[in-house]
């Protein structure tokens, strides 16, 4: 039984292989190029912003790397670095004098050993301060994150932009004559700049 499938399909596949190529010869029975379409390989690939912003959403700079940016690098992760060891210290900054804090709140007469200079309003002053810094590194971190996969997205999308010399935008001034008619037809000259676009 699965031999007789096999037959049908075999001759089901030869018959459309014989109908494919009696479509593309003509009447004497030659190929008839009209019909025949050339296959055209495209041995050179895109390049893809999608893929450069999927790198930098996965990896930081992956997506300047894939785009060739190599400079672009090292000051992603400059930046990222001091902003994370802004991060670091600010923390621990409002850590230890929350801890301070709570600390002297609830004993007023013995505060803390290294904190025993401040009184409660100033630990509450500069814990607000360690507080705020830590917000505005952890902002920074965020937008950095996010300035990253921007540039990584539209530098993706100039990456084939093609910059020839044929480019040109040109100012110059220019005398206008310009005839008009109020009585007589009189000629005046008018003044003004000209502006050519070369794309």
């Amino acid at each position: 039984m699965r031999s007789a499938y096999r037959i049908l399909l075999l001759l089901i596949f030869v018959f459309a292989y014989n109908l494919g190529q009696a479509q593309l010869l003509d009447s004497s029975g030659n190929l008839d190029s009209n019909k025949v379409k050339p296959v055209v390989i495209d041995s050179i690939p895109k390049h893809s912003p999608r893929l450069a912003t999927w790198l930098s959403v996965i990896v930081p700079g992956a997506g300047q790397f894939y785009n060739k940016s190599y400079w672009k690098i090292p000051v992603i992760y400059a930046a990222g670095g001091a902003l994370v060891y802004s991060t670091i210290q600010n923390s621990n900054g409002y850590h230890s004098f929350l801890n301070a804090y709570n600390h002297l709140y609830e004993n007023p007469s013995s505060p803390m050993e290294g904190f025993e200079n401040y009184s409660l309003d100033q630990l509450k002053s500069v814990k607000d301060q360690y507080r705020r810094y830590r917000d505005l590194s952890v902002i920074g971190l965020v937008l950095l994150y996010t300035m990253n996969i921007v540039d990584a997205t539209v530098d993706g999308y100039f990456f084939d932009y093609d910059i020839g010399d044929d480019l040109s935008f040109r100012i110059e001034p220019r005398i206008m004559n310009s005839y008009y008619r109020a009585n007589t037809f009189k000629a005046s000259q008018q003044y003004g700049f000209k502006c050519t676009i070369n794309f």
